[in-house]
């Protein structure tokens, strides 16, 4: 894995396919709380190596290490996944395969290995895991599971996988077990966002109509879920904020709520000051760093 040092300057559709696909920023957001009120500060831009290209699915891995996916402006058939190191100021290429294109990159319990969706050379989609220190190739994590548009863990051997639905078919969120790999419907409809909260239980929307979505919870011990809040029109993304607080957005704005506190989602900042026009999705680090992408 190669290297290359960049300066970090102050300042998917359901459904993968090989192609073009559009131009997407990453930006760092300065977030404070004061009083159990977030505000967003000062905007870092993070994706100076690929200026015209997708950037786009960011994770924190620690701190100090942002993974994300990456097509550069000339590739029309693939994307990788790439890794920023704040502390080094590098960048690099954690996959580099011709054949393939990888999506999502996911930290796994145990720290020693990551998952992504891979579209494979004959177009399937299945979470694959890599070892971090590049010690062997990747393996499927669920051999006979197939569409597989987004994922996240909700503990060691236990992942949430929004099923990309056909035809007249809606999306599916399942969880599955990679002891028995079967496959247990949880949601129909979900958004493309999955966290696993600090209690271990799994947050997502669910797009109830066109028009009302829903942040909810489930619990993977007693297997109840409770609505959080009515999301803001059109927003499926998410973060959640060290105190709890969930972190969402609608066009450049971003909003918070605290669940037991909130009645209603608040404003946290507006970034169209900058020129965006558009945020997509988010990611919080352990310390509260925190990303969003651009349009």
């Amino acid at each position: 894995m190669r290297s290359l040092t960049v300066s970090l300057i102050i300042c998917l559709s359901a459904g993968l396919q090989a192609q073009k696909l559009a131009h997407h920023d990453i930006l760092m957001v300065d977030m404070s709380e004061n009083g159990g009120n977030w505000k967003s500060g000062q905007v870092t831009f993070l994706t100076s190596f690929n200026p015209e290209g997708y950037n786009n699915q960011p994770q924190f891995f620690s701190d100090n290490e942002l993974w994300l996916t990456v097509q550069k402006p000339d590739d029309t058939t693939q994307t990788d996944i790439y890794t920023l190191n704040f502390s080094e100021k590098t960048v690099a290429a954690a996959t580099r395969t011709r054949k393939t294109a990888e999506y999502s990159p996911t930290l796994m319990p145990g720290g020693n290995r990551f998952s992504a969706v891979r579209v494979e050379e004959d177009g399937n989609q299945r979470l694959w895991s890599f070892p971090l220190d590049a010690e062997d190739n990747g393996r499927p994590e669920f051999e006979t599971i197939y569409d597989v548009g987004y994922h996240c863990w909700i503990n060691d051997t236990l992942a949430a996988l929004f099923i990309v639905g056909h035809e007249k078919e809606p999306h599916q969120l399942v969880t599955a077990g990679t002891t028995e790999q079967n496959l247990r419907r949880i949601a129909s409809r979900p958004g493309r966002c999955l966290v696993t909260k600090k209690d271990g239980q799994l947050a997502f929307v669910q797009k109830i109509t066109d028009q009302i979505w829903y942040l909810k919870e489930w619990s993977p011990v007693t297997d109840k879920q409770e609505i959080i809040v009515r999301m803001p029109s059109g927003s499926e993304d998410f973060a959640i904020l060290p105190d709890g607080s969930f972190l969402t957005s609608q066009g450049a704005i971003l909003y918070t709520y605290l669940p037991g506190r909130d009645t209603e989602w608040k404003e946290a900042g507006n970034l169209g000051r900058y020129g965006i026009r558009k945020i997509t999705r988010l990611a919080i680090s352990p310390g509260s760093k925190t990303v969003v992408v651009a349009e």
